[in-house]
C-alpha cells in the first residue's frame, strides 16, 4: 500500500516586509519557541522558507537560532528552501537578475546553515514557465507552488496527490503543489487531521507514495503550538499510530519518488493577488485562473511606475561595460533591493504596497543610477522611445541633477527623480472614492493642464472633479522633437464647454540642466468667444515619511511665495487660495522647500497668476483597513481667467527650477 507523505513548510516570506523591531518581536514571540520545539522533538520534520535579509538578521542578531536550525538540518529533520535573496517578483526581472538573486540566496543558505538548497519558493506563487530554465541553471531541482496554479488542481476537483514535472525548451523542473485547504484548523486535533488527509489523498493506484504539502505562516504556527496540535502530532509519530502516512521533507520525498504527473503550468499567482487584478482596489471572485502579475501592474499605476523605473535601471546597468566594477556591483545590489516584492505588494492583503515602500524603492533606484553615472563619463541627454511599453513614445530626460519622463498622456512629467537625493516627486496616487470620497479622472503628474468654464470654478476651489475639463486626459501629439537642443513641442485639441467649442493647446518644453521651461499657447479655433479658467497643476508627492505631526499629516514641504510684490509663507495643512487681480497683481514666484532633502523647487510664471494650493491626503490602501494616511501630495494650481475672441490665442510660460538649498535662492 502506498504511503502518504505529509510535508509541512513554514514560510516566513510574507513577513519579509516587517521592520527589524517587528521581526524581532515575531522571533521572540513564535519562531524561537517553534525552533525550540523542533529541536526537542526530532520526529517532527519541517521545511523553512526565509528571505535573505531575515537569514542575515538571525545570523548576526540571534546566532543561537541559526545553530539550532543547522542542527535540525544536519539530522535531516529540516531543510531550508531557496529563492530570490530579496524576494523579488521573478517574472518582472531580466534573466541575469533572476539567476543573480537565486545564487545570492543559495550562497547565504549554504553559509549560514551549511547546506545548499535544492528547492525553492517564490513570493505569493508568482510564476512563469521561463523560471524553469533559470532554476536549472542555478541548481534548483524543485519548487513549491500553490495548487491553484496547476490546471485541474482546483480544491473542488479530485487529484492524485502526486508531484508534477514541467518542462520548457528541454529543461525540466519538479513541482510540489501545496494545498491551502488541507491545513489543520487551529482547534482541530492532529488525529482527525491525519484521518482527513488520508481520505482525500487516496490515489487510483494504491501502491504509489503520494504527497500532501502545505505552507504555514508564522501566525498559523503560533496558533497550532498554543493549541497543543504539534504535541499531539508528536505523540502519534512516536507511538507509530500514523499507519498509512508519514511526516517527511520535500527533498527526502523526491529522492525516492518514482511517479510524476506531467503538466504545463502557465503564468499565474496566488488567489490572494489574483482577486485584486480586475478592478482597482476591489476584490473579485469567480474564475481567476491565468491572472498574472502583469495584469496587476496594469490595474495599479503607481506599482507600474516602479516597474518601469526598475526596467530602466536594469538596462543602464546591463549596458555598463568596462567601467568601475565595484560601483557597478554596488549599483546592481541596490537594484536587487528595489526589486523586492514587498515594494510592490502588501502580502497580508494582496493590495499594493504602501507608498512609503514604493518611494523607498525609488530612492534605492536613484542611488543605483548615481553609481552607474559615477562609473563612466556621463553626458546629459533627452531621448524618445517607448519607456513604459504603452505603445506611445515617452521623452526621457537624463540631466545632471535629475531623471525625468515626459509622457504624451496628458503631456505631463510622469516621473521626476533627483539623482543625488530624494525619490520620485511625480509618483502621486490618484483619489479613489471608496477611500478619498472622490475619484480623480486623470493621473496627478507635474504640468497638468485644465480648461473649464467659470461655473465650475467653485468645484475647482474645492478640489472636486470637473465634468467638462479639457486637456488633463488628452493624448498630446508630437509636433517637433529635437534631442540635441532639448526641445519638445506637443499639441492637443479638445472641445470646450457644453457647446463643444474647438480649442487647441500647444505645449513646448525646453529641458535644462536645472529644470524645465514650459510655454503654453492656447488658441480658440471657433467663431465664438471662449471664457473660462486655464490652470496648470503641479503635484509633488510625499517622499519622506520620517516625521509625522500630531494630526497624522506629513509636513515634508514648506511653501513661500511672492504675491503682489510681497513675500509670505503659505500653510500646507489646509486649502489656500489667492486670486489674481488686473489692478493689484498676483503670484510672481513660488518656492517649495523639500526640508528633508534640502532642495528648493521654484515655479515662476511669466505673467502673475492666481494660486490654489492644498495637501491631498490619501487614506491607507496598503492594508485595506487603515483609516490613516498612506501618503499625501502637495497640489499647486496656477490659474488665469481667460476671455479669447474667435481665432485668437493666449500665451503663458512657467519656469521650473531645481536647486540645492546650500546655494542661495536669491529670494
Amino acid at each position: 500500500m502506498g504511503i502518504l507523505n505529509i510535508c509541512m513548510e513554514l514560510s516566513l516570506k510574507d513577513d519579509g516586509a516587517l521592520s527589524d523591531s517587528e521581526w524581532e518581536d515575531s522571533y521572540q514571540g513564535i519562531l524561537k519557541q517553534f525552533l525550540t520545539f523542533l529541536y526537542s522533538h526530532p520526529k517532527i520534520p519541517f521545511a523553512f522558507s526565509f528571505t535573505g535579509p531575515q537569514l542575515e538578521f538571525l545570523q548576526y542578531t540571534h546566532p543561537e537560532a541559526m545553530e539550532i536550525l543547522g542542527e535540525i538540518i544536519s539530522r535531516k529533520q529540516g531543510e531550508v528552501l531557496g529563492g530570490g535573496f530579496y524576494t523579488p517578483v521573478f517574472p518582472l526581472l531580466f534573466p541575469v537578475d533572476r539567476s543573480g538573486q537565486i545564487e545570492k540566496m543559495n550562497a547565504a543558505v549554504r553559509t549560514y546553515v551549511g547546506k545548499k538548497p535544492r528547492g525553492m519558493t517564490v513570493l505569493k506563487s508568482i510564476w512563469e514557465p521561463a523560471l524553469i530554465i533559470t532554476c536549472q541553471s542555478c541548481g534548483i531541482e524543485y519548487i513549491l507552488l500553490d495548487s491553484t496554479l496547476i490546471p485541474g488542481m482546483a480544491p473542488s476537483e479530485k487529484n492524485s496527490f502526486l508531484p508534477f514535472i514541467t518542462n520548457m525548451q528541454g529543461k525540466t523542473l519538479k513541482v510540489i503543489p501545496f494545498y491551502n485547504d488541507l491545513k489543520p484548523e487551529s482547534d482541530q486535533s492532529a488525529s482527525s487531521w491525519i484521518e482527513g488527509l488520508q481520505k482525500k489523498s487516496q490515489a487510483k493506484d494504491s501502491t504509489l507514495a503520494t504527497i500532501a504539502s502545505m505552507s504555514f505562516s508564522l501566525r498559523e504556527i503560533g496558533e497550532l503550538l498554543n493549541s497543543g496540535f504539534f504535541d499531539e502530532l508528536n505523540s502519534l509519530v512516536t507511538e507509530k499510530k500514523l499507519e498509512c502516512s508519514q511526516l517527511n521533507l520535500p527533498q527526502l520525498y523526491l529522492k525516492s519518488a518514482r511517479e510524476y504527473s506531467s503538466a504545463y503550468i502557465p503564468s499565474g499567482m496566488a488567489e490572494s493577488l489574483s482577486r485584486w487584478t480586475k478592478k482597482r482596489y476591489t476584490s473579485s471572485s469567480g474564475n481567476l485562473f491565468g491572472r498574472t502579475f502583469y495584469d496587476y501592474l496594469n490595474v495599479y499605476p503607481m506599482v507600474k511606475k516602479l516597474y518601469d523605473r526598475i526596467m530602466y535601471i536594469s538596462m543602464l546597468i546591463s549596458q555598463t561595460h568596462g567601467a568601475d566594477k565595484i560601483r557597478k556591483k554596488a549599483a546592481q545590489e541596490k537594484l536587487w533591493e528595489a526589486e523586492s516584492g514587498f515594494n510592490f505588494i502588501c502580502c497580508s492583503t494582496g493590495l499594493p504596497a504602501p507608498a512609503q515602500k514604493i518611494q523607498h524603492a525609488f530612492r534605492q533606484l536613484n542611488e543605483a543610477e548615481k553609481l552607474v553615472r559615477e562609473s563612466k563619463e556621463f553626458r546629459e541627454s533627452v531621448t524618445s522611445y517607448d519607456y513604459n511599453a504603452d505603445g506611445l513614445n515617452e521623452y526621457v530626460c537624463q540631466m545632471e541633477k535629475y531623471h525625468a519622463v515626459i509622457t504624451p498622456r496628458g503631456g505631463q512629467i510622469a516621473e521626476l527623480d533627483l539623482v543625488n537625493s530624494g525619490s520620485n516627486y511625480a509618483a502621486n496616487l490618484s483619489r479613489v472614492k471608496q477611500y478619498d470620497l472622490a475619484d480623480d479622472s486623470y493621473n496627478r503628474g507635474i504640468f497638468v493642464e485644465h480648461l473649464f468654464e467659470n461655473k465650475d470654478f467653485a468645484d475647482f476651489l474645492d478640489f472636486k472633479p470637473i465634468k467638462n475639463d479639457c486637456f488633463c486626459n488628452s493624448n498630446f501629439s508630437e509636433v517637433k522633437f529635437d534631442g540635441k537642443r532639448r526641445e519638445l513641442q506637443l499639441e492637443s485639441k479638445a472641445l470646450f464647454s457644453s457647446l463643444k467649442v474647438p480649442v487647441k493647446l500647444c505645449k513646448n518644453y525646453i529641458i535644462t540642466s536645472n529644470g524645465f521651461i514650459v510655454q503654453y499657447i492656447l488658441k480658440n479655433e471657433s467663431p465664438f468667444p471662449v471664457k473660462g479658467v486655464f490652470a496648470v497643476e503641479m503635484n509633488l508627492s510625499q517622499t519622506d515619511f520620517s516625521s509625522r505631526v500630531t494630526d497624522g499629516t506629513e509636513r515634508q514641504y514648506g511653501v513661500e511665495m511672492i504675491f503682489r510684490g510681497s513675500r509670505q509663507n503659505i500653510p500646507t495643512g489646509t486649502p489656500f487660495h489667492a486670486k489674481n487681480s488686473l489692478e493689484k497683481g498676483g503670484l510672481s514666484l513660488l518656492q517649495i522647500t523639500d526640508n528633508p532633502e534640502k532642495t528648493l523647487i521654484l515655479f515662476e510664471p511669466n505673467e502673475e497668476s492666481g494660486i490654489l494650493l492644498n495637501t491631498i491626503n490619501f487614506c491607507g490602501r496598503g492594508d485595506g483597513q487603515s483609516t490613516g494616511n498612506d501618503s499625501s501630495t502637495l497640489s499647486v494650481q496656477f490659474y488665469w481667467e481667460i476671455d479669447m475672441a474667435p481665432a485668437r490665442a493666449m500665451e503663458k510660460t512657467i519656469n521650473l527650477s531645481i536647486i540645492s538649498q546650500k546655494k542661495k535662492s536669491g529670494f
